[in-house]
């Protein structure tokens, strides 16, 4: 029963996504330029989607794109550009210290275990290489956490297994591998639904 109801929510979000990702896709011109602008080399991109960062890619080597739902990866275009790739982040196929660059754009939310993707992006990130991340986190609002922590599964089912109540500031802040930037950003639409953008890099010691 469960691989029958997460077949068909992972066909429900692959529907879902790109019709919210054209819709905001002119406000996150920055975020997605930010996160690709100084890959370089050997790029890995996480919960990479139907490819909505695959333009902004400019240097590199090889790149490949990476996610858990085939009906989303199924809808990427110019697949000859990059490699594409069914896997999950909390187990990356791939030996240490095979990318120069990693890329996540609203990831975190929904991967099963956060501080093994982080283990996992560690491992396979070259020392001196970065991680670019873009996301979002929860408002610190006690009142609008619970409210939200009604509705959750619903929700989290019509969106790929999406926590609107996930704290990435703490999560991005375990990380100790290495250097970190991190920079804030509101918009209308993200505070509507309780939650803000946090963004930036980490250079791997």
């Amino acid at each position: 029963m469960y691989k029958i109801l997460n077949t068909i929510r992972n066909k429900i979000f692959a529907f879902i996504y790109p019709l919210i990702n054209n819709f905001v896709s002119g406000k996150n011109k920055f975020l997605r330029n930010y996160i690709t602008k100084n890959t370089s080399g050997n790029i890995l991109e996480i919960g990479a989607g139907n490819g909505g960062n695959l333009n902004y890619y400019k240097n590199y080597n090889n790149l490949i794109l990476l996610d858990n739902n085939i009906d989303l990866l199924k809808k990427s275009k110019s697949i000859n550009r990059c490699t594409i790739l069914l896997a999950s982040s909390d187990f990356l196929p791939f030996k240490k210290s095979s990318f120069d660059s990693i890329v996540s754009s609203l990831v975190l939310c929904s991967v099963d275990d956060v501080e093994k993707t982080f283990n996992e992006l560690n491992r396979v990130l070259k020392s001196k290489g970065k991680y670019f991340f873009w996301e979002h986190t929860i408002i610190n609002n006690k009142i609008i956490y619970i409210i939200k922590n009604i509705f959750i599964f619903i929700w989290k089912f019509f969106t790929g297994g999406c926590n609107y109540n996930i704290d990435n500031i703490f999560n991005i802040n375990s990380i100790k591998w290495g250097k970190l930037k991190i920079y804030k950003k509101h918009s209308r639409l993200v505070k509507f639904l309780g939650l803000y953008y946090i963004y930036g890099e980490i250079y791997k010691y």
